[in-house]
């Protein structure tokens, strides 16, 4: 008994050692690591067997016997449950990996012409591409965009020599009726975004683009861009 109920505890310890270098200096409360990550969408596919191993090491810390040992006993297959959750968070699903990396992202600047922008995305099957300057991203191009330039300027403003940057209001990230879009960073899981593109879509605000950055602001280096079809798709 003794030494299973060690050996769990060995586990909890350590899980709890991981959870602290995954949260350092990013804590959203002032409750137990435990506790962070239980309300972490990250933590969806083990919560349930987390929460009882939780409830599990409270009483194995806090309720002895007479001669100092714990009154209950972890089962066997309760250890190897606890094994597995600390597998889990020693190999985090990075969304980062899913996604299309920064040094293959399609770039759009603000003085290309949009439409050899346009040639290339249908071109290569592009729906979305990144616009940044010197400051980092400034907007995103899709057809979309294109959609409520029009409907602002009218048809008469398009021509063949347009530049990406003259449609800048339609692009804007901060423009209440574009598509919307996310910025997470380097540490964000596979999970986590997928919730976020999830709530999106309850909510009939579609997300369009996730994009992970070092801090996860906006004007940072992209790191790599998400769309749904990566963090929804079945083999995921």
């Amino acid at each position: 008994m003794e030494q299973r109920a060690e050996r769990f505890l060995t586990l909890f310890r350590k899980l709890e050692g991981l959870l602290e270098k995954r949260y350092d200096g990013k804590r959203m409360s002032s409750g137990s690591v435990v506790m962070e990550y239980l309300h972490d969408p990250d933590s969806a596919p083990c919560r349930t067997d987390l929460d009882l191993c939780r409830e599990i090491r409270n009483i194995l810390s806090h309720n002895t016997d007479e001669a100092g040992e714990a009154v209950v006993e972890p089962s066997q297959s309760v250890v190897d449950m606890l094994e597995g959750i600390v597998a889990y968070v020693q190999r985090p699903r990075f969304a980062r990996d899913y996604g299309t990396p920064g040094d293959r992202i399609l770039f759009a600047h603000p003085n290309d012409e949009a439409i050899g922008v346009m040639r290339h995305m249908m071109r290569m099957g592009y729906s979305h591409v990144p616009v940044r300057d010197r400051t980092g991203l400034v907007g995103v191009f899709s057809a979309a965009s294109l959609m409520r330039y029009v409907g602002d300027t009218g048809f008469e403003k398009l021509h063949d020599n347009l530049r990406i940057g003259e449609l800048k209001n339609a692009l804007d990230f901060d423009d209440e009726r574009s598509e919307k879009y996310a910025f997470f960073d380097a540490n964000a899981t596979l999970t986590t975004v997928r919730e976020a593109f999830e709530k999106r879509r309850e909510r009939n605000s579609r997300l369009a683009v996730a994009f992970i950055t070092e801090d996860g602001e906006q004007h940072s280096q992209v790191l790599a861009m998400l769309t749904s079809w990566d963090v929804l798709r079945d083999d995921q």
